[in-house]
């Protein structure tokens, strides 16, 4: 005796249903990871805080060697470049074996206003930059007062 029902189309129902959660997931995730695979570099993680007399860029560059860090600052960009290169040795009972790593950073900021590029100040303490930017004078804010 048939009833016509397939006990498995529930099944493929939820099948489906979980694939194209799968694909929308798998593309939020794509979408919001830092990385630029065409170039081959990674964005680090960037907060940009502006205050009333400053521009403040901070940026993780975890495992990179401060001398390996390049700043550049162009009419309203920030330019932060880093790399990260490890070579790891390790030789046991005649097996030697080498692994080497390396990392790029690359991240383009569009400041919000202009800034006095001669008075930058940039601080790196355990993979995290800091630059602060002052701003022009012209940039500041002003209250004007109504008469």
């Amino acid at each position: 005796m048939s009833y016509g029902i397939d006990i498995f189309d529930d099944f493929r129902r939820m099948m489906r249903e979980m694939e194209r959660f799968m694909g929308s997931m798998t593309e939020e995730m794509q979408r919001r990871l830092p990385v630029s695979s065409d170039q081959g570099f990674r964005e680090p993680l960037v907060d940009i805080n502006e205050t009333s007399d400053e521009v403040i860029v901070t940026a993780e560059l975890p495992g990179v060697p401060k001398e390996n860090i390049e700043l550049n600052l162009t009419d309203n960009t920030l330019e932060i470049k880093a790399s990260q290169k490890q070579e790891v040795s390790l030789e046991k009972g005649g097996v030697r074996k080498r692994e080497r790593r390396s990392m790029n950073f690359y991240r383009l900021i569009e400041l919000p206003c202009g800034v006095d590029a001669s008075k930058v100040k940039a601080t790196f303490n355990n993979g995290v930059l800091e630059v602060k930017m002052p701003k022009l004078e012209k940039a500041k804010r002003h209250s004007i007062k109504i008469e």
